[in-house]
């Protein structure tokens, strides 16, 4: 008689390109726009909205969340201070698989922090309305 084996592979989590899925992930965004300019900013995504949160000079907004496994998780904001308002993708799994992304935001647009120099030298601009 012979044997079959079967090989099953079943959805836990493991290791995928240096981090691992369904392992939280922290985002922080803090308003580096200057000294006398409070900056508010609303983000969601496709499932969840974290409604606005307004930001003094130097104040600073996190979350927390699950990418799914599928790296598609997105999280989306808007930013409005003065007379500006601005949208970016603040999180997208396959440009910043990181476990703990922390943004600048400044004028021109936003900086992530570079965990090799922990300066915030990985800038983007503001996405296209």
């Amino acid at each position: 008689m012979k044997t079959l084996t079967i090989l099953l592979i079943f959805a836990f989590p493991t290791i995928c390109e240096g981090a691992t899925f369904w392992v939280p992930t922290d985002v922080k965004i803090i308003n580096g726009l200057g000294p006398r300019t409070d900056l508010n900013i609303r983000c969601r995504s496709k499932n969840d909205d974290l409604g606005l949160h307004s930001l003094r000079p130097g104040g600073s907004f996190e979350f927390r969340f699950r990418p799914n496994y599928w790296r598609t998780t997105r999280f989306y904001c808007s930013f409005r201070w003065s007379d500006q308002f601005r949208r970016f993708d603040i999180f997208v799994h396959k440009r910043d698989d990181c476990r703990h992304c922390t943004w600048m935001i400044r004028t021109l647009g936003p900086c992530r922090c570079n965990q090799d120099n922990k300066n915030y030298d990985k800038c983007y601009p503001w996405d296209k309305d």
